[in-house]
């Protein structure tokens, strides 16, 4: 009889340390992806001072206030000039806050990724000498130069990249990573 309540006991000790030992050794809280609601594009034409402003719903966002958001349709068309150089930025917004700001100071763990499609013929996407730059001088893509030549048109799909293994690649598999966010625009260069 006293063999089994020692047992027993022991038993119940241990349950109790290994408990308590695990509570004490939680791990850090994960930094969650951050919640969007829109995105914007300004392009500008090298020359101008007047930008065009191109806003996208991020899908699967229910908004709260739908008078912040610029329904534009399925596909937003960006109409460009041939030959012509604009200066491209691009924000993101949660409801009402810009939280640019933010993919900025995680920098290295974000890369914004242009997709041209093949159509899109004599049209080329570079980063900004103002763009932001990752610890290892990789461009974020947040500011960018956008350049045509000849008429034109095409898709164009850009990714929000959280922790990419590449940022250096051409092509989004290359990038890895998960995807914050995806928009689509048809871009016409008459």
């Amino acid at each position: 009889m006293l063999k089994k309540i020692s047992i027993k006991s022991i038993l119940a000790l241990c349950l109790f340390v290994l408990l308590f030992a695990c509570s004490k050794d939680d791990p850090d809280p994960i930094n969650e992806n951050e919640a969007f609601s829109r995105v914007t594009l300004e392009v500008t034409k090298e020359g101008s001072s007047n930008p065009t402003t191109y806003t996208f719903e991020v899908e699967e966002h229910d908004h709260d206030d739908e008078d912040q958001v610029d329904h534009q349709g399925e596909h937003i068309k960006i109409d460009l000039e041939a030959n012509a150089t604009y200066n491209v930025s691009i924000s993101f917004f949660n409801i009402s806050d810009n939280i640019t700001s933010e993919i900025i100071e995680e920098k290295d763990e974000h890369q914004f990724f242009y997709d041209i499609t093949d159509e899109l013929n004599g049209f080329s996407i570079v980063s900004a000498a103002n763009d932001t730059e990752d610890s290892n001088g990789n461009p974020l893509f947040l500011k960018t130069i956008w350049t045509t030549t000849g008429k034109t048109s095409g898709v164009v799909v850009g990714y929000l990249i959280h922790e990419p293994t590449s940022k250096t690649g051409s092509t989004r598999n290359d990038i890895g990573g998960a995807t914050d966010i995806q928009i689509e625009f048809e871009v016409h260069v008459k």
